[in-house]
């Protein structure tokens, strides 16, 4: 039975490689690259590492320890709040849908409308969802005014500049007149 004379493992025959080490082996045992001695052939080969340490006092391999504790992940995402419904009858319950159609129904009555709208926004109602609510509708509601009154007032000086209602008529009536006398 041939040797390797790297690790002095046991070697089957046709081998190229030290299945234990991983070191080619050549066709009488050894390893490629180096010449058999008598000695050699004669017994089993030593390891190279036991020879370098023969005058050194040879020590047990270590025994097998636990893993290290492994260091926590750098970020660890805090535990859901989403999939946690609040209490009912707090303040952030949400709205039914019913909840929802009752206040547009009160915001169809002229002026309660805007009185209810200015009351929720301050803080006068409960529910969260409903002061925000009546913020949107408010910024909404005088950034519709505005705008009505910017484009009205834009219209009066277009018909202003034309001579008002009377002068479009006026300029209509003369190009309908050239148009049927050519």
């Amino acid at each position: 039975m041939k040797h390797c004379t790297n690790c002095g493992a046991g070697l089957a025959e046709n081998i190229k490689f030290c299945t234990a080490c991983g070191k080619p082996v050549s066709d009488t045992g050894t390893m490629s690259g180096q010449s058999p001695t008598a000695s050699q052939a004669e017994q089993p080969p030593v390891p190279q590492y036991a020879q370098a340490g023969a005058a050194t006092q040879h020590t047990p391999p270590p025994t097998e320890q636990a893993p290290p504790p492994t260091a926590p992940p750098a970020y660890v995402t805090p535990p859901a709040r989403d999939n946690i419904p609040p209490p009912p009858g707090s303040r952030y319950d949400p709205i039914s849908t019913g909840g929802f159609i009752g206040i547009f129904l009160l915001m169809l009555i002229p002026l309660v409308n805007l009185i209810l709208l200015i009351i929720w926004a301050c803080g006068g109602c409960r529910k969260v969802n409903k002061t925000n609510l009546a913020r949107a509708m408010l910024i909404m509601l005088l950034i519709s005014s505005i705008f009505i009154v910017l484009s009205g007032l834009v219209i009066t000086l277009f018909f202003s500049g034309l001579g008002g209602i009377d002068g479009i008529k006026d300029s209509l009536l003369e190009q309908v007149m050239e148009t049927g006398t050519r």
